[in-house]
């Protein structure tokens, strides 16, 4: 799918449009502008627009709106808290995305030696409006993994489907890739509750120098 979210007053958060990202300012030197992969279901996408793709075929072209409700909810006071300033490693300032306790917050105000945080969802209370198209619907098992596996990591794996068991070569340049490491599991669930397929081998193969 290729998608462009705004606000309701128009204001364009996400794309995948490149010429829209730089027009709205929001242009990334090392973000993708592609079509997004998409597995219907296992929220890759908040559920106001994850529902709209349902009964929808290769090439829709639709606007969808998402309530906070079915997006990343309303907003909650009870998550905005106050820290000593002591506990914060560099000096917090408003807008400061941070860290307390494993969870990301936002400073919001300083007061003193004490910190206001907002462990909100920085989109929660936001109505979003996604104006989106779908490019392709992957039914081929093999493809379906494999372009899984290249919108997380943007390179091509070698992949087989053997008597319904899986095995995915890693790429020797991920072998110790701190990202690959954490998501092999991630994306291992996510094909066995997606495909018809009994278990997924992540393979290493090692040649004589």
């Amino acid at each position: 799918m290729n998608y462009t979210g705004r606000f309701e007053d128009g204001t364009v958060f996400d794309t995948t449009d490149e010429a829209i990202a730089k027009e709205s300012g929001i242009y990334g030197e090392n973000a993708r502008y592609e079509p997004f992969i998409v597995i219907v279901g296992a929220k890759h996408v908040v559920e106001g627009l994850d529902e709209d793709f349902i009964g929808k075929d290769a090439g829709y072209h639709g606007t969808v709106e998402v309530p906070p409700a079915k997006g990343y909810g309303e907003r909650k006071p009870e998550l905005i808290t106050t820290h000593s300033i002591s506990g914060f490693k560099d000096k917090p300032v408003k807008g400061m995305r941070v860290s307390i306790d494993g969870k990301a917050g936002t400073v919001v105000m300083t007061i003193g030696r004490k910190v206001r945080v907002d462990f909100n969802n920085p989109m929660a209370g936001k109505t979003m409006i996604f104006d989106y198209s779908i490019e392709d619907v992957i039914d081929d098992d093999l493809e379906k993994i494999r372009y899984l596996l290249k919108s997380y990591f943007a390179i091509d794996f070698d992949v087989e489907i053997d008597d319904d068991n899986v095995l995915i070569e890693s790429p020797q340049g991920l072998r110790f890739n701190e990202r690959w490491l954490i998501l092999k599991e991630r994306l291992a669930q996510e094909l066995l509750q997606s495909l018809d397929i009994e278990s997924v081998k992540f393979v290493e193969t090692y040649l004589e120098s």
